[in-house]
């Protein structure tokens, strides 16, 4: 489907720089929000699902790794449970303590492959046209661009939203190319 690159795809300013950022999330973001919409997820739910089916994590362990608040966190799982994707299972050593994993036998092991298998094709015929060099600056770079969103995303669930309300009035004031 992807053809390895042709060309260098080089910002010649700042500017245009940033532009490439912004349109390279919007496009993750719409399609991770596609991913969320097949499984009655938003597309927040369908990232942590994502690092669930890593292996089990905690929900102290999904907060530091996304920079959502525990409340959050707990209220995600608890969707995630209902939905059937993943299940608890107390620590054996430590029954304070709460494991989240996928839930074996789920719709998850048939979608996912289906979804994921052929842009995982696509994404190694990408990568197989850099060398280790440029690989290791992609990776660099893709490692800080997740420690600042990241932070970012801490930064702004330590601080409550505005009420709906302001939100909306906000909105209708924001400049329309954020």
């Amino acid at each position: 489907m992807v053809e390895p690159r042709r060309q260098r795809h080089i910002p010649e300013d700042d500017e245009s720089g940033v532009l490439l950022g912004r349109d390279f999330i919007a496009a993750v973001v719409v399609f991770h929000e596609e991913v969320g919409r097949r499984l009655g997820l938003s597309a927040t739910d369908r990232k942590c699902l994502d690092l669930i089916c890593r292996g089990p994590v905690t929900a102290g362990e999904l907060a530091r790794y996304t920079g959502l608040t525990t409340g959050a966190i707990t209220g995600m799982i608890d969707r995630l449970v209902a939905a059937g994707y993943v299940e608890r299972r107390p620590d054996p050593v430590d029954r304070r303590q709460t494991w989240v994993s996928q839930r074996p036998g789920s719709a998850l092991d048939e979608v996912l492959p289906a979804i994921f298998g052929p842009l995982g094709e696509d994404m190694r015929k990408i990568t197989d046209g850099y060398s280790a060099h440029e690989l290791e600056a992609i990776g660099d770079f893709l490692s800080r661009t997740r420690e600042v969103l990241v932070t970012h995303t801490a930064r702004l669930t330590a601080k409550p939203a505005p009420p709906e309300r302001e939100r909306s009035r906000r909105a209708s004031k924001a400049p329309r190319d954020a």
